[in-house]
């Protein structure tokens, strides 16, 4: 105890002071290298703000009338899992402000859309409407006394469309406007290509 006492005195004392300077200043920039350059990735506010913007987006039924925003604010969400596993920190926190962002624009783009996408279908039902009408005018051939062979897809066409017509309306006055928009694109690659068919006379059959 004694000769660590006369080290201690023997020790100039600025030296001392020196080496715990020295020690402080080397924990304090660990501590600056842990908190704030070792881990540039997003928060767990962050990431919890992002989920609940997403949610919020399909629950104004962004997923259907939003889609791409919303979809890129899916994939970016799930992008962030994977790059924090990867330790990709920085990428991780520009995904996380992608998927924040896309999923509140996908929000705010859905009454527009959606109105946007009642007027197609309102229009797509009276054009269609129209040409169901053609293609029954056609089919009869009118002032011939030549009967025709209608193709089986227009028959099934001009069958469906009589029930179409009467249930897209009421979809459409519903709010279920993307379901109304889905069977109208269904009718309408049916449509043209039965508009592309040609009627066969049928021959005469001698009794």
């Amino acid at each position: 105890m004694e000769r660590f006492t006369e080290v201690l005195k023997s020790t100039d004392i600025n030296y001392i002071y020196a080496i715990v300077g020295i020690v402080v200043v080397l924990v304090i920039l660990n501590l600056i290298w842990v908190m704030f350059l070792r881990k540039k990735g997003p928060s767990a506010e962050e990431i919890k703000n992002a989920e609940m913007a997403l949610a919020e987006a399909k629950k104004n039924e962004a997923d259907l009338y939003a889609q791409y925003e919303y979809q890129k604010a899916e994939d970016s969400l799930a992008e962030v899992k994977r790059l924090l596993a990867a330790k990709e920190y920085k990428k991780a926190k520009m995904a996380i402000e992608e998927a924040t962002g896309q999923a509140r624009k996908a929000s705010k783009a859905v009454e527009e859309n959606k109105a946007k996408m009642k007027a197609e279908d309102e229009r797509m039902l009276s054009d269609f409407n129209r040409q169901v009408d053609e293609l029954k005018i056609r089919a009869a051939k009118p002032g011939t006394d030549i009967p025709t062979k209608v193709p089986r897809e227009v028959q099934e066409l001009v069958g469906k469309w009589e029930i179409m017509k009467m249930r897209i309306p009421e979809l459409i006055q519903r709010g279920r406007i993307r379901e109304a928009h889905d069977e109208l694109k269904t009718i309408e690659g049916v449509l043209n290509n039965s508009q592309r068919q040609d009627f066969i006379a049928e021959p005469v059959v001698d009794k």
